[in-house]
């Protein structure tokens, strides 16, 4: 019997030569093992970006949001937590919807010149708007008192001073102007940042209040209310001008959830519990 003897640089010279080769074949059986769809195209999916939420696990939100997805089809559910990542991934994308605050859909659309319409708006106790709350230590009185001082938001510096400007008038123009913004992650993080003496006060909605009355009381209690803006539009549904049967048929699901009380149940986790189409009142002040 004879023995095969080889010489390792010789090896090496042919694994040098035909190494293009074999990361080809390498990559073509990849592809072959990895699950069709997700090189096809056809998983289409819902993008989530939105921090008055308030959500602590977002691994649990796509797994619920995804077993529901899945009885209709190939749709899927994919949330984010950081804005910049968000903003990155979903411009230019046709493959699904974007469930975003109102707000942010409206500075998307100005800041990359997207062409997308929005199609749905939450509803949240039989109404489509909530408001904005200025809150602040109990020893600051009124808007004077924050000239120069750092307000605590979940929206941009930008966001944030336009509201502050809404709520108080072109008389506080260089109060509001003076402000620092600190803006944080999640909406109730803006009201802990004045807890820890991080912010002197806040601007988040109500529901953020209401939640930090139920989980520290005491930290509530040292808040004082201020200001109320005006109605703001509920978290929306954004899509493509140009949608394809796909993006209508998930359309059509989302609007549906409301109506399902395992449905209600999950949009319940996203702040709304339903959905109605977008009015044309309400499609100007989005700008479209």
């Amino acid at each position: 019997m004879s023995i095969l003897k080889y010489n390792k640089s010789e090896v090496k010279k042919v694994y040098r030569k035909y190494q293009p080769l074999i990361a080809f074949c390498l990559l073509a059986c990849v592809l072959l093992i990895i699950p069709n769809k997700t090189f096809s195209g056809n998983t289409y999916t819902i993008y989530f970006y939105n921090p008055e939420t308030n959500i602590n696990n977002f691994a649990s939100l796509k797994t619920e949001f995804d077993q529901y997805l899945s009885n209709y089809g190939s749709f899927q559910f994919q949330p984010f937590s950081d804005r910049k990542s968000f903003e990155e991934f979903v411009v230019g994308r046709s493959d699904g919807v974007f469930l975003l605050s109102s707000w942010h859909f409206s500075q998307l659309k100005r800041k990359f010149q997207l062409d997308m319409q929005a199609r749905l708006v939450g509803v949240l106790k039989g109404k489509a708007t909530y408001k904005k709350i200025l809150t602040a230590k109990n020893n600051i009185i009124n808007i004077d008192s924050l000239k120069g001082k750092v307000v605590a938001s979940s929206g941009n510096e930008d966001y944030t001073k336009k509201i502050l400007m809404q709520m108080h008038g072109e008389e506080n123009k260089d109060i509001v102007g003076s402000m620092k913004i600190l803006t944080v992650p999640k909406d109730i993080d803006a009201l802990m940042a004045v807890g820890y003496g991080m912010a002197d006060s806040a601007l988040t909605t109500e529901r953020s209040l209401t939640k930090l009355a139920a989980i520290n009381p005491k930290q509530y209690g040292f808040l004082m209310s201020l200001s109320k803006s005006e109605e703001i539009l509920l978290p929306i549904i954004a899509a493509p001008a140009q949608s394809d049967e796909k993006i209508r048929l998930l359309i059509a699901i989302i609007e549906e959830m409301g109506t399902a009380l395992d449905g209600k149940r999950k949009l319940k986790m996203l702040g709304v519990d339903g959905w109605k189409k977008v009015e044309e009142l309400e499609r100007v002040s989005l700008g479209k």
